[in-house]
């Protein structure tokens, strides 16, 4: 399996396209990252597959439209997210979705909302992260500014333990927790059922990692599912 590390495979259309002809005949399995924008170029995606793509990692940031305005990615239409996803699964390749929680429009149903979302779209895997204002950035000057920094402890900058700054909508603790909470619950076995049944593109694989992942979430995050109780039931 090769991966090539490349933030966005798709940046140049038409070297991608040179390069996953030049590679085909290799008959190699391969994953790599790309912008939405690679999901609504069928050349691109046959290309791909053809190619040997296994699994493409889409960065969708959030299924909140204001999010994606608030942070100046207005070409992430979260409205398109569904349809890209179901083409890179006509074409048998697995979608690995990044999310970032933590937007200043982000309440504490997006937790459960984005969830709800990548189920109904069948992504074969996902990878969440918590909004870290990291020095040098225009985020963390615009959260100085508004005194919304919790910590220079820059150990915490790490967007997956800590909460470094005041969130708009809801506490730390909350952040925090809900960033768990969707940890746990995408990788619980009700979750993985639906998700990989909707789309069984490459299920020969990303059943045992999933698998893998819930059963590491489970150990470590009993306590996550508290936090729908309190925020995933509200209208």
């Amino acid at each position: 399996m090769i991966i090539f590390w490349d933030d966005n495979i798709a940046g140049d259309m038409d070297y991608a396209k040179e390069l996953f002809r030049a590679i085909a005949p290799h008959r190699k399995w391969w994953s790599s990252q790309a912008s939405l924008h690679a999901g609504r170029d069928e050349e691109f995606l046959e290309a791909a597959a053809r190619s040997g793509c296994k699994q493409l990692f889409l960065g969708l940031e959030s299924i909140s439209q204001q999010s994606m305005v608030e942070v100046n990615k207005r070409f992430n239409r979260v409205e398109d997210h569904l349809q890209i996803i179901e083409r890179i699964h006509s074409r048998g390749m697995a979608v690995q979705a990044g999310i970032v929680f933590g937007f200043d429009h982000d309440t504490p149903a997006i937790f459960a909302d984005t969830i709800g979302f990548l189920e109904e779209a069948g992504a074969q895997n996902a990878t969440f992260n918590i909004l870290t204002p990291f020095p040098g950035t225009p985020l963390f000057e615009k959260m100085e500014a508004e005194g919304r920094i919790l910590t220079r402890d820059w150990r915490k900058y790490n967007s997956r333990a800590d909460v470094v700054f005041q969130p708009q909508q809801m506490s730390a603790e909350e952040l925090l927790a809900g960033f768990r909470y969707a940890n746990a619950r995408f990788y619980s076995l009700p979750s993985i059922a639906r998700r990989l049944s909707r789309s069984p593109a490459q299920l020969w694989w990303t059943l045992p990692l999933n698998l893998a992942y819930g059963h590491r979430w489970r150990k470590t995050s009993r306590f996550a599912f508290n936090f729908a109780s309190d925020y995933t039931r509200r209208p």
